[in-house]
């Protein structure tokens, strides 16, 4: 099942199929893990978030729109609604934990001049400074970067999920990269 398209297993899940459902799951956990993890710097509301979306997967397929529908776009949307939701509520209003290495996706680059001690900190300090910068960016603007920077999704997809047109996603994330860049740690002192 591995090989089949997303629409592929969709068509499957609504008709109860645990396999297919197992294969979107290993397909996307990490990026929606991820996702979520970013926006709420919490790892057990990351986890919580992440089982809720996949729940609501395999128990609103038939809602997903075969013929037209993104299944990527549905995915992060259900997952964005989710996350809105709960960090709306007062409990999560102050809390913030950082994330460190560990969370860091497989993507990394890594050189000699990275691996030494010195480096290691400093771009330690670098991403912990840049994480509290974006978690103190408005919501909307958090979750354009998020997706952009982080997930690596196109303005258009970003579109979808958030239900909002290309122009004012462009324009949202383009004003979050002028807000980050005011922190001179982050961009030097130009």
């Amino acid at each position: 099942m591995i090989e089949y398209t997303d629409k592929k297993l969709m068509k499957l899940i609504r008709d109860g199929d645990a396999q297919a459902f197992e294969t979107i799951y290993h397909r996307y956990n990490f990026k929606i893990y991820n996702y979520i993890l970013r926006y709420t710097g919490n790892c057990e509301i990351a986890q919580d978030l992440l089982q809720e979306t996949f729940t609501r997967v395999w128990t609103a397929a038939h809602t997903f729109r075969l013929k037209e529908g993104h299944f990527k776009a549905w995915l992060y949307k259900i997952a964005l609604n989710l996350t809105r939701s709960e960090m709306s509520k007062k409990r999560y209003a102050f809390h913030y934990q950082d994330i460190t290495d560990a969370t860091m996706t497989h993507r990394n680059l890594r050189s000699k001049a990275i691996d030494q001690p010195d480096t290691k900190f400093e771009n330690l300090e670098i991403k912990k400074a840049l994480y509290q910068e974006i978690n103190k960016l408005k919501p909307h603007h958090r979750e354009v970067i998020i997706m952009k920077l982080f997930q690596q999704l196109k303005f258009r997809e970003i579109a979808q999920i958030t239900d909002t047109p290309e122009g004012t996603i462009k324009a949202r994330f383009h004003h979050a990269v002028a807000q980050l860049k005011k922190h001179k740690t982050l961009f030097g002192d130009d």
